[in-house]
């Protein structure tokens, strides 16, 4: 059976707007590295079984050293999904992104979402 579903659904649509702006985005852990937007499961409340008002962790993942270009890089990305009609960020802040045994210079966005089943 494929996967479907309104969680399923709302992240292709994050994953789609990520690519319209010219970014890879990546939903698995092990194709996270940099220059790519990780995008994390989502949380969720729902109102009954029809809505879903989801809250996503975009990852924005640039090259260590964490050194002016890796936040330049970070910035641009940050910026042009903040900017974007199709993604509703509702904050930001700086992290680290632990991946395999690298750390990677990052920046994590709370992306909301509501969904309803048809």
């Amino acid at each position: 059976m494929p996967a479907s579903g309104i969680f399923i659904s709302a992240i292709a649509q994050i994953k789609a707007a990520v690519t319209a702006l010219g970014y890879k985005p990546v939903t698995d852990p092990r194709n996270a590295r940099p220059l790519t937007i990780f995008i994390e499961m989502p949380t969720f409340s729902g109102f009954n079984t029809n809505i879903a008002d989801m809250t996503f962790t975009l990852r924005v993942l640039a090259p260590p050293p964490g050194n002016q270009d890796a936040t330049n890089w970070i910035l641009t990305a940050v910026d042009a999904i903040h900017e974007s009609a199709d993604i509703a960020v509702t904050a930001g802040t700086p992290s680290i992104a632990l991946i395999g045994e690298q750390q990677l210079p990052a920046y994590d966005l709370t992306v909301r979402l509501a969904t309803r089943r048809n």
